[in-house]
């Protein structure tokens, strides 16, 4: 009798399967750079990485924006997908018929659904007219949205998404936990930083968490409570647990995107023991 494992091999174990459709992100060449890549270059502070590692880390959606292109709204959207537990696993929705698929879907815990950019380009993982009001209607029922678009702040992404052209509802829009948005200096050292980061607490409501100081350029906390609007303080991973792993990836010699996911499951793991 013919064997039927090798028949039919075992599927690409879901942390392969993640890291591919991440690297699909890259349409630019050379690697993925990690987050560790962004704290090292000043794009992104531990602090701010920490605090989007812990609502990631419970269940948040994301959202990354700016208007120019080139900012770093997709790599800064790689980067979070790499904060995600182990065992969720990342399904890309790249047209019409795989959003409608997922829908299908009646419970969608454990997914993370990834549109490449809210756009109207005929590139791989692009999304468009109502089938974005679709795909934001898949944050329901246990599911998670990851997607990137060109605005600079929440009210050019809410004015943007619920234009009747692509139909999100405020309330799917108010799902959506957290909003980060890229600045990009042209000039002749060109430099990319996180200008602010938005927190929701699901019914709407947002709150500005970090923003850049225009004079100095420094992303300064706003909040006057990080923890305000989170999960409960008992809730693990806690904030100070994911500040402390954040300082010591950047203080740490991983620094390829797969050494850092690496490590982050492995703070995952350690956290579920406590």
């Amino acid at each position: 009798m013919a064997n039927l494992r090798a028949m039919h091999p075992d599927p690409m174990p879901l942390e392969q399967q993640n890291l591919r459709e991440i690297e699909a992100l890259n349409q630019r060449g050379g690697r993925t750079l990690s987050i560790v890549d962004l704290m090292s270059a000043g794009t992104v502070t531990p602090e701010a990485a920490a605090y989007a590692l812990w609502r990631v880390a419970h269940g948040a959606s994301f959202l990354t924006g700016a208007v120019p292109g080139g900012a770093g709204k997709t790599t800064l959207l790689a980067d979070l997908l790499g904060m995600l537990p182990p065992g969720e696993r990342i399904v890309t929705t790249p047209d019409p018929s795989a959003v409608r698929d997922a829908l299908a879907e009646p419970d969608r815990r454990g997914r993370c659904y990834l549109c490449h950019e809210i756009g109207s380009g005929m590139w791989y993982g692009y999304l468009w007219g109502k089938t974005v009001a679709e795909f934001f209607q898949l944050g329901a029922n246990g599911g998670r949205l990851a997607a990137c678009l060109h605005a600079d702040d929440p009210v050019q992404m809410r004015n943007i998404l619920l234009t009747p052209t692509l139909g999100v509802s405020e309330e799917a829009f108010g799902r959506v936990g957290l909003l980060l948005f890229m600045a990009f200096d042209r000039g002749a050292r060109a430099t990319r930083r996180v200008s602010s980061l938005w927190a929701a607490d699901g019914s709407g409501r947002r709150q500005l968490i970090f923003e850049e100081d225009r004079t100095s350029g420094a992303l300064r906390r706003m909040a006057a409570s990080l923890a305000a609007g989170g999960p409960g303080p008992d809730a693990a991973p806690t904030l100070a647990a994911c500040q402390a792993f954040m300082l010591a990836l950047a203080e740490g010699k991983a620094r390829l995107f797969e050494e850092v996911r690496e490590a982050t499951v492995g703070f995952y793991r350690r956290e579920q023991t406590v």
